[in-house]
């Protein structure tokens, strides 16, 4: 089998892309997931979100100072829930796309190795037929 047959046949080539592509998603989600993990551990809920509106009503300036710093947490968390989220969709398609790169690449260089393996047979059969004849 010659290097021009497999990079000329298009699962082979599908294939490794795909085991490239899937490698680099998988290796970011892992990546990201575990920073945006860490983050949302460290910015985890306190219950005061759920307290602060048992705060008196003070006026709107002096309401707005007490609870900046609440709301920002909130905000944090939620940024990184969905982030965490997101890069965990990008982890579960990176091992996707691997293993339908694997399996595409193997069956291509099975088929790939049968298809030669096919010529040679002929190859020899023929040369065989023609020193008898």
């Amino acid at each position: 089998m010659k290097v021009r047959e497999m990079y000329s046949s298009y699962l082979v080539v599908s294939g490794i892309v795909c085991l490239v592509m899937g490698i680099g998603n998988w290796t970011v989600g892992a990546i990201e997931s575990s920073k945006y993990q860490a983050l949302l551990y460290k910015t985890a809920r306190t219950g005061l979100e759920e307290s602060y509106r048992n705060f008196q009503q003070l006026d709107h300036q002096k309401n707005e100072e007490v609870l900046r710093r609440i709301n920002e947490d909130r905000e944090k968390y939620n940024g990184a829930r969905v982030k965490l989220n997101f890069f965990y969709i990008v982890l579960m398609g990176g091992r996707a796309l691997f293993i339908i790169g694997a399996i595409l690449t193997l069956a291509a260089m099975v088929y790939l190795i049968r298809r030669d393996t096919q010529v040679k047979v002929q190859r020899l059969l023929e040369r065989a037929t023609g020193e008898q004849g």
